[in-house]
C-alpha cells in the first residue's frame, strides 16, 4: 500500500472515528445530562406544586361535586355536568395503522403500527407506538373563572363513520367547542380539526390557546441504550431547515420563532404534530430521562400556542403522524419531515437522497431479499467508482514503476530534504505522472463512502429483515454472546461474523496492496493496525454496514485481479520513458513555484537540484 493510500485510509479512519466520538456522550457531557436531569426534575416538582395551587379550586370542586353540583355549575356553567362520566374507546382503522381515540378529552389514546413488531421477543411483540399510559395530549384556555382543561371532561360522541369520529363539547346552546379526528385511506396520518364556535363569552380576553403533549417513549428496538442515543425531538420553524436538540442531552428549549411540526422521534418511529400555518413562537419543548430505563428510551413534552383571536368562529387543522421513519413515506407530507431521518452533513445527505436512496428503493421493487439488494447496491456503486478506481490503480503503477528512481534520489541526497523534493517533482514532472493521481481518486470516493457508513444504520427497510445467520439486518449479527454478561472494552459482548469478514477481507487486501507497491515497515504496521481497529469500532454497527464493505472489498479484489491482467506495465514503463523525452511544460502550479522559491532562497538550481 503506497504513501496516498495509507493516507486515505488513515482519512477515512479519522472520520469514522470522528463521527462515533461526536455522537458519544464525553465525561462532561454526562455530567452535564445528570445536572440537566437533576435541574429538570427540580424543575417539574416545582411546576407540579404550582399547578396543584393553580387547580386547587378546581380539585376541590370536583371532588364535593356530588354534594354541591351547584357549585359547579355556578363555575363552569352547564359544562360543568361533562366533568363526570364513563370513558368509551373508539377506533379507526387501515392497513398500516389503528388509532384509538377516548371520549375523555377526544384524544387519542393509542397508537398500533399493524405490519411492524417490537424487536424485544420477552413481551408482547405489537409495536404500539404509545398508548394512554405513556402518552397525554390536550388543549388549554382559560376561561372567565378558571383554566380550562379539555382533557379534563367526557366529550359527546356526534358523527362516526369507518375512517372519521367527530366529538361535542356543548357550553351551552349555541357555544361549542368541535373536534374531528379523520384517518387517512392508507398510511399513517390523521387530521385533526378544532374548532371553537361563540365561545368569546366563555373565554378570558387575551386568552392563550396552547396545545400540549407529553409521552414517555416504550422501547421498540433490542437495547434501550442504543435506541436511546437515536431518539430525540426535532423540530422546524417556517421556511427554515429541520433542527433538533442533541441525542447527548436532556434539556428544554423555547422555539424563538414559528414552528410548522414538532417530531418525538425513535431509532426507526416517530410521533409528529403539524400545523402548516405554524404555532406561535415562545412554545417549549424538552428531552427529558425516562423514569422506567428498562422499558422506556425517553422522556418527551411539548408546549405549542396556536394562532388563536377568540372571535365567534374559529378553526384549527392539525395532522398527526404516527409511523415509521421511511424516507419516501416522510418525504409525500412534503414538509421536509424526511429530514429526521440522520443520513449525515450536506454532501453525504446529497449522496444519500439522490443517489443510494433511488437506488435502493428502485431495487426494493423487484427483489425481497434485502442482502441481495444490498449484493446489488454495491456492485452498482462500484461500477460507478470504476473510473476512479482504474485511475488510482494507474497512478499506483505509475509510482511502483518509479520507485528505484526515486529511492536512488534520496540515497543521492541524504539529509538534503529540499533537494530530494526538487528532484523529485522534476522526475514527476518529466515521467508525466502525477504523485496526487492515486490519493485524490480515493478523496472522491469519500462521500460515498461515509454515506453509506451513515445510511446503514438509518435505514428503517432494513429493520428485522433476515439474511443469512442475520436474524435483522439493522443491527448487529451475533454468532457468539459471551456468557455471563462479560463485555470487552472497544468490542463488546458478541461476536459479529460480518464484520469479522469484513476484517478479514480488509487485512487480505492490505497485505497484497503492500505487497504491490513495497511499503516501508512502518507503513506496513499502521496498514494493518487499521484493520484491527476496524473489528472493535463495526462489532456492535448493523450487519448491513459490515456486509456492504465485506462485499465492496471483495469486488475490488476482482477489479485489482482485471486491471493486472490488462495492464501492461512493460508498456506503462516505456509510455514513461517516452514522457521523459518530451519537453517539460514550463507553465508551474503554484505548489511547484514555492518549492523552487524556496530552492533558490537555499542557493539550489530548482531545475537540475545542484547547488548553485
Amino acid at each position: 500500500m503506497d504513501r496516498n493510500s495509507i493516507i486515505g485510509l488513515l482519512l477515512i479512519l479519522g472520520i469514522l472515528i470522528g463521527y462515533s466520538y461526536l455522537n458519544q456522550p464525553s465525561a462532561e457531557q454526562i455530567a452535564e445530562r445528570k445536572h440537566i436531569s437533576d435541574s429538570i426534575a427540580a424543575v417539574k416538582i416545582q411546576q407540579e406544586i404550582e399547578a396543584k395551587s393553580k387547580m386547587a379550586s378546581l380539585d376541590t370542586i370536583v371532588k364535593v361535586a356530588t354534594l354541591d353540583s351547584q357549585a359547579l355549575q355556578a363555575r363552569f356553567g352547564e359544562i360543568s355536568q361533562k366533568f363526570f362520566g364513563e370513558e368509551k374507546e373508539f377506533t379507526l382503522k387501515n392497513e398500516d395503522v389503528e388509532i384509538t381515540i377516548s371520549n375523555k378529552g377526544a384524544r387519542v389514546n393509542k397508537a398500533h403500527l399493524l405490519k411492524y413488531l417490537r424487536a424485544d421477543t420477552s413481551q408482547n411483540r405489537e409495536l404500539i407506538l404509545f398508548d394512554k399510559n405513556d402518552a397525554n395530549d390536550y388543549f388549554v384556555f382559560n376561561t372567565k373563572n378558571d383554566a380550562f382543561y379539555t382533557n379534563k371532561v367526557y366529550w359527546d360522541l356526534v358523527k362516526s363513520d369507518k375512517s372519521s369520529l367527530t366529538f361535542k363539547l356543548n357550553f351551552d346552546a349555541d357555544s361549542y367547542i368541535e373536534t374531528s379526528y379523520k384517518l387517512d385511506d392508507k398510511g399513517y396520518g390523521v387530521n385533526q380539526q378544532f374548532s371553537m364556535v361563540n365561545m368569546e363569552q366563555y373565554i378570558q380576553p387575551n386568552s392563550l390557546l396552547t396545545y400540549y403533549r407529553e409521552v414517555e417513549v416504550p422501547k421498540q428496538e433490542l437495547k434501550a441504550e442504543t435506541e436511546r442515543t437515536k431518539s430525540t425531538i426535532y423540530y422546524r420553524y417556517l421556511d427554515e431547515k429541520p433542527d433538533y436538540i442533541s441525542e447527548t442531552k436532556y434539556k428544554s428549549e423555547t422555539l424563538k420563532a414559528q414552528v410548522q411540526w414538532v417530531s418525538f422521534t425513535q431509532q426507526f418511529f416517530n410521533t409528529t404534530v403539524i400545523l402548516k400555518e405554524g404555532f406561535l413562537k415562545d412554545g417549549e419543548i424538552t428531552v427529558d430521562s425516562a423514569k422506567n430505563q428498562l422499558d422506556d428510551i425517553k422522556h418527551y413534552k411539548a408546549q405549542l400556542d396556536l394562532p388563536f383571536e377568540n372571535r365567534s368562529n374559529e378553526v384549527f387543522n392539525l395532522r398527526y403522524y404516527f409511523g415509521p421513519n421511511h424516507y419516501k413515506t416522510l418525504k409525500k407530507e412534503e414538509i421536509e419531515l424526511e429530514d429526521i431521518i440522520p443520513l449525515g452533513w450536506t454532501l453525504f445527505r446529497w449522496v444519500n437522497s439522490f443517489l443510494v436512496i433511488p437506488t435502493f428503493n428502485f431495487l426494493s421493487k423487484y427483489i425481497n431479499n434485502y442482502g441481495i439488494i444490498i449484493l446489488l447496491l454495491t456492485i452498482f456503486i462500484k461500477m460507478l467508482l470504476l473510473p476512479l478506481v482504474y485511475k488510482s490503480y494507474l497512478s499506483t503503477a505509475k509510482m511502483r514503476l518509479l520507485k528505484p528512481e526515486l529511492d536512488e534520489i534520496k540515497e543521492k541526497n541524504k539529509g538534503d530534504m529540499a533537494k530530494v523534493q526538487m528532484e523529485t517533482m522534476s522526475l514527476y514532472k518529466k515521467a508525466g505522472v502525477s504523485p496526487m493521481g492515486g490519493c485524490l481518486p480515493m478523496v472522491l470516493q469519500f462521500p460515498i463512502l461515509i454515506a453509506m457508513f451513515t445510511f446503514f444504520p438509518s435505514s428503517f427497510e432494513l429493520r428485522q429483515q433476515p439474511f443469512l445467520w442475520a436474524s435483522d439486518l439493522s443491527r448487529y449479527d451475533s454468532i457468539f454472546n459471551f456468557p455471563g454478561g462479560f463485555s470487552l472494552p472497544f468490542y463488546g459482548d458478541h461476536v459479529s461474523l460480518f464484520t469479522l469478514l469484513m476484517t478479514a477481507s480488509t487485512i487480505i487486501y492490505t497485505r497484497l496492496n503492500n505487497q504491490l507497491t513495497a511499503a516501508g515497515t512502518q507503513m506496513k504496521i499502521i496498514s494493518y493496525v487499521m484493520p484491527i481497529m476496524f473489528l472493535g469500532f463495526f462489532n456492535n454497527y448493523p450487519a448491513a454496514l459490515s456486509y456492504y464493505y465485506f462485499l465492496a472489498n471483495m469486488i475490488t479484489f476482482g477489479q485489482q485481479a482485471i486491471f493486472k491482467r490488462f495492464v501492461d506495465e512493460d508498456k506503462l514503463h516505456k509510455q514513461i520513458a517516452e514522457s521523459k523525452k518530451k519537453k517539460v511544460n514550463l507553465k508551474k502550479s503554484s505548489f511547484q513555484k514555492r518549492l523552487e522559491d524556496y530552492a533558490k532562497k537555499r542557493g539550489i538550481d530548482p531545475y537540475t537540484g545542484k547547488r548553485k
